[in-house]
């Protein structure tokens, strides 16, 4: 059926002008106009035909709906996840859930949770899930905006709903504030706590990176979905990375392809402001902070460093010449700091 609304002079006009917005965005940004937000079901299947993905291709996706309290509104959403039941026959160890980024999505995971060449992964030695965050990759979008505790309550919810408390929670960037300020809120669900490069302090006024700017600041950041780029995703990632991993480029442009995604992105970037940063010292469970020496987004010797000053019980741990990604640039070396600290806090009293 015709849409009214874009039929006749009064909707033409309309549309030229939306259509001249896009193209305006697309000069000032230097890149060249998509074409339509790519589907969730298009977006699953594209992203487990990447090489690095196949060992998550070969165990499947998981769904199932869950309760979350969306605003103080109950609602019942999809939770799409994987869990990897741990390979190892010996004494049941604390399970770990794995909390993603802004836009990553839980595949960022695939060889911390699975392994690479020559290192075993979590699954190895304890039982590993994997969850999609609200407004993310393959999970369900959210009814209004997306902001920093509406994830942190999807992502409380989601380990809930497994029924397996306490158990370990580890977030890399804005998945680290979703993960602290879900511990924040359910201490009792937490045996321990690993935040890697995490938002949550706040910013200093000229550590924003260009493109965060232009998300927090540009009117046209609404449009990006529709002027995105795999050269824009690229030189966006470059300052994070020595040498950006394969199939990370395409991951991310993917993900961004997606209309509600976008949109989530921009949402968090504009949410972004440290203000629950005074309750960093209400976490009192063991917590480990990973940071990549080199990150340009969240310099350790600044933002690493409050909140090791913050958190009562934490451990602040750089990884030399390694960016924002450790767990996607050093995995291997990831890992055994992961592995060292959860069988630390597996031995205390």
């Amino acid at each position: 059926m015709q849409d009214k609304r874009s039929s006749g002079p009064k909707g033409q006009a309309r549309w030229r002008i939306v259509g001249i917005v896009v193209v305006l965005g697309a000069i000032f940004l230097g890149v060249s106009p998509g074409c339509s937000s790519l589907s969730k079901e298009d977006l699953e299947a594209r992203l487990l035909e990447l090489d690095k993905n196949a060992g998550l291709r070969e165990l499947g996706l998981q769904r199932k709906q869950i309760e979350v309290d969306i605003r103080g509104t109950a609602e019942t959403l999809e939770l799409v996840y994987v869990h990897m039941p741990s390979t190892s026959r010996g004494v049941p160890r604390t399970p770990v859930f794995l909390v993603h980024g802004t836009p990553s999505t839980m595949f960022t995971w695939a060889e911390i949770a699975l392994g690479g060449e020559g290192f075993a992964g979590l699954a190895a030695e304890r039982d590993v899930y994997l969850l999609e965050v609200i407004g993310h990759g393959l999970g369900p979008s959210s009814p209004g905006p997306i902001t920093f505790q509406v994830c942190a309550d999807y992502v409380a919810a989601a380990v809930r709903s497994f029924e397996l408390e306490p158990v370990f929670l580890v977030g890399q960037s804005y998945g680290g504030e979703f993960a602290w300020r879900a511990a924040a809120d359910s201490p009792d669900q937490f045996a321990g706590l690993v935040l890697m490069s995490s938002s949550g302090v706040e910013r200093r006024a000229g550590d924003w990176l260009s493109e965060e700017v232009q998300m927090r600041e540009n009117s046209l950041a609404d449009f990006g979905w529709l002027i995105n780029s795999p050269d824009r995703v690229a030189s966006a990632l470059e300052p994070h990375f020595r040498q950006i991993p394969p199939d990370r480029v395409d991951e991310f442009f993917l993900v961004c392809e997606n209309r509600s995604n976008w949109q989530a992105m921009i949402d968090l970037a504009q949410d972004e402001n440290g203000d629950r940063e005074d309750q960093l010292s209400r976490l009192g469970m063991p917590t480990l902070l990973l940071w990549g020496a080199e990150d340009a987004g969240y310099r350790p010797d600044y933002y690493a460093r409050r909140f090791h000053e913050q958190i009562p019980d934490s451990r602040l741990v750089l990884i030399p010449e390694t960016g924002h990604y450790a767990h996607e640039e050093r995995p291997e070396v990831v890992l055994q700091y992961l592995s060292e600290f959860f069988a630390s806090v597996e031995r205390r009293p």
